[in-house]
């Protein structure tokens, strides 16, 4: 006797969304099985009606005996691996399309074997979510050939005296070839033995999954996103120039992505490449405020600053970031982006106000009375006397005599241009 179980624990593909829907199937296996086996009685209509008996069942049962388990095992191994493949892949679907891929290749499953069954002369009903799982497997397979999948495994041969344990990471391709082998093989002995495993549900499931990812160009995103996986990979390993030669081709194909952006400008920046890592950072910034995420580019911003980044943004950008940091409380911020809005845009419209508000934030919020003061000396070299320098004369109230014409470290008020 020789017994190998192997089920899927993790799965390194990160994601964007909360499994809803994964979530939801988990919690509806569990209840069908407390109502097949503790309350079969609870409602109307008794759980064995909705088995999917090939010939002789109601059209719809192919898709409600997904839900349904026969046993402990049986609902355990199929929910482990629902909750391990099916975050993933529903990321990448959506809710609504991942819940219509999961319910169709269940149901696929579940009429290829009660057309198997008939064919060989048989009357057995399924149930299950093998033939789902399994078209959830085909579909990583082509999408996330790049992955890799946490595996735990268990060799158990008692007549030889073998009982090994363990874990392992293994890529995607791998991790489905071991599985159709031990289907293939516990299929043959499941038919000798007579066994009631619905193997047929396995492959017909299986093949659905791997027509819709092919015939949907699923390998072809995979294709873009083994980039950005690779770039992950090397930058884990410290491998810094391969990281940014995958990301630069990733985002040749996916221009719009600010992970990637961000990754790229990090990994420029650890090469000691302030100028490209600027460039880079300012791609992200860009990506952002397009996408209305100003959050998220204050953020950005936060992280070039940090770096020791000069963002020459446009002015419009800028603007935005200061005002927004101003709203968040984040007054150096905000000085910090008015101040660059001047250096940079002198001959924009906001430029003028733009220094009048990072001076009055030095005075007011930051108590920052010399570099208000020496900001002020600024306004008076560079604004005619007008609205905005009789505004601040008689708000800072500086000590008279000579100054230096800005702060200490800052960039020289009169060395930027517009650009």
């Amino acid at each position: 006797m020789y017994f190998l179980y192997y089920y899927p624990v993790g799965f390194d593909q990160p994601r964007d969304r909360p499994p809803l829907v994964t979530s939801a199937l988990l919690v509806l296996m569990a209840v069908g099985f407390a109502w097949w086996k503790w309350f079969p009685h609870a409602l109307p209509l008794p759980p064995w009606r909705l088995v999917y008996l090939g010939g002789s069942a109601a059209p719809w049962a192919a898709v409600t005996a997904v839900l349904l388990h026969g046993g402990w095992l049986h609902l355990l191994g199929n929910m482990l691996y629902v909750a391990v493949l099916g975050p993933p892949i529903e990321d990448q679907l959506g809710h609504a399309r991942f819940l219509l891929y999961f319910l169709m290749l269940g149901a696929w499953g579940n009429v290829t074997h009660g057309v198997f069954t008939a064919l060989n002369g048989g009357t057995a009903g399924v149930l299950g979510a093998s033939g789902a799982i399994a078209g959830l497997l085909a579909i990583a397979l082509v999408r996330f050939y790049y992955a890799r999948v946490a595996i735990a495994w268990w060799v158990f041969a008692p007549l030889q005296g073998v009982n090994r344990v363990g874990r392992a990471h293994v890529p995607v391709v791998i991790a489905a070839l071991i599985w159709l082998l031990l289907q293939v093989v516990e299929g043959l002995v499941a038919r000798e033995a007579g066994a009631r495993v619905a193997y047929a549900a396995h492959f017909g499931g299986f093949a659905l999954g791997l027509f819709l990812a092919l015939a949907l160009g699923w390998h072809r995103e995979a294709q873009t996103a083994s980039r950005l996986a690779r770039a992950r990979r090397f930058l884990d390993r410290g491998q810094v120039w391969a990281a940014e030669g995958e990301l630069v081709d990733y985002l040749r194909a996916r221009p719009h992505d600010l992970d990637a952006a961000l990754r790229l400008a990090r990994a420029r920046r650890m090469t000691g490449r302030a100028g490209d890592a600027s460039t880079a950072y300012r791609r992200a910034l860009t990506i952002a405020t397009q996408a209305g995420r100003l959050d998220s580019a204050a953020e950005v911003w936060r992280e070039a600053r940090r770096g020791g980044c000069t963002l020459a943004m446009p002015a419009e950008q800028l603007a935005q970031m200061a005002f927004l940091f101003e709203k968040q409380g984040d007054y150096r911020g905000a000085v910090e982006a008015f101040l660059d809005l001047y250096r940079f845009h002198r001959s924009d419209r906001r430029a003028e106000f733009a220094l009048t508000r990072a001076v009055v934030l030095l005075r007011g919020r930051l108590q920052d009375s010399a570099a208000a003061r020496d900001w002020l000396e600024v306004v008076r070299c560079e604004f005619p006397s007008g609205l905005w320098r009789d505004f601040l004369e008689a708000e800072v109230r500086p000590e008279r005599g000579p100054r230096a014409m800005g702060p200490a470290g800052a960039a020289g008020p009169r060395t930027a241009s517009a650009t």
